[in-house]
């Protein structure tokens, strides 16, 4: 992370050009400049990040979900006795959301 402060050089590797010198800390400006916006784009694609991330946590319980009313209903229609079996545990909601 930048300190806010940028690097001076050395006394002796400055030039004694008045437009260069201004030419440096024009530089040193952009550069200083350059690292807030960079930093900027860090807290921002942190914070896409974790939104994202909350986004796919949300699609797995989701996915997990249909994924166990399918398993319900393949018991149901392939498995031992499926004419007796019943459909416990589903209410007409899940019934919807698996034909959604």
């Amino acid at each position: 992370m930048c300190s806010g402060l940028p690097m001076i050089p050395a006394r002796k590797e400055l030039p004694d050009d008045i437009d260069a010198l201004k030419a440096m800390v024009v530089a040193m400006a952009e550069k200083a400049a350059r690292g807030e916006a960079l930093e900027a784009d860090v807290i921002n694609l942190t914070a896409a990040n974790a939104d994202l991330a909350a986004l796919n946590a949300a699609a797995d319980e989701r996915i997990a979900r249909l994924t166990a009313i399918i398993r319900m209903f393949e018991r149901a229609r392939y498995g031992k006795s499926s004419e007796k079996r019943r459909l416990e545990g589903l209410d007409d909601e899940q019934y919807v959301l698996v034909f959604e």
